[in-house]
């Protein structure tokens, strides 16, 4: 008997080390709302020289997430959501180190790429949107341990251009045989509206005024996040090629 509690007593001493020596990454999601986000996948990966190590948990209903077991290292933490902008962290773990993070989910950008040669038309096209009823966010689990209500966000309706503005390709541009690549950055408000404009690359005054003078033109159906109109971001590509 004696022998046996010992051993146990052994076994015991040689594991609390190595429990010890493992880190842990922790924290809650949110939405740019505030609301917890359930149900989401969370994954850290280590590359060394070991090779490639990867732990993956979900978040709880609370949008809150635990990953225990983590050696030393540098490791790479993701969260992703459709609809929503990858959060991603690097983060040196030292022997036994607890760290907590907690980020915030930011609405993915919307991406339009237009294409526009010498015989494009720039009259105003306007699309029906068929309205849908809104789907209600989806209800926090309750537990056994905890009846406090839990705002649960994530519930995203993306915008839908309803009217398209092409760009005329400038006389002065075709006459010297210009072609070339315009990329804008624009906001799309809560009313659907452009806002905010930029240019991010051109190689053309003209062009750039023309995709410009187009885009303001756009409008889309309000991007809703848990029934709330919210801004989104969007960034705008324009070929303009004469073949």
């Amino acid at each position: 008997m004696l022998r046996i509690t010992l051993g146990l007593a052994l076994v015991a001493a040689l594991a609390t080390p190595a429990a010890a020596q493992s880190g842990r990454i922790s924290g809650s999601l949110t939405d740019p709302s505030g609301a917890v986000l359930p149900g989401v996948e969370v994954r850290a990966l280590l590359r060394d020289a070991n090779g490639e190590t990867t732990r993956s948990v979900v978040s709880d209903a609370k949008g809150s997430y635990q990953i225990d077991g983590l050696t030393p290292g540098q490791w790479t933490v993701t969260v992703s959501l459709p609809g929503f902008e990858t959060a991603t962290r690097r983060q040196t773990l030292q022997i036994g180190e607890a760290l907590d993070w907690s980020p915030m989910l930011e609405i993915g950008s919307l991406q339009e790429t237009i294409t526009i040669t010498k015989t494009t038309t720039n009259e105003p096209q306007r699309s029906a949107v068929p309205v849908r009823p809104e789907a209600p966010p989806p209800a926090a689990p309750r537990t056994a341990q905890s009846t406090t209500p839990v705002r649960v966000g994530g519930n995203l309706k993306p915008p839908q251009k309803i009217v398209n503005v092409n760009p005329i390709y400038p006389g002065d541009a075709v006459a010297q045989g210009i072609a070339g690549v315009v990329v804008l950055r624009a906001t799309i408000g809560i009313d659907g509206t452009i806002q905010d404009v930029e240019t991010l690359r051109s190689n053309n005054d003209s062009l750039t005024a023309s995709a410009t003078s187009a885009i303001t033109g756009w409008a889309f159906t309000p991007t809703l996040l848990n029934g709330v109109a919210v801004p989104v971001r969007m960034t705008a590509t324009f070929n303009f090629t004469q073949n």
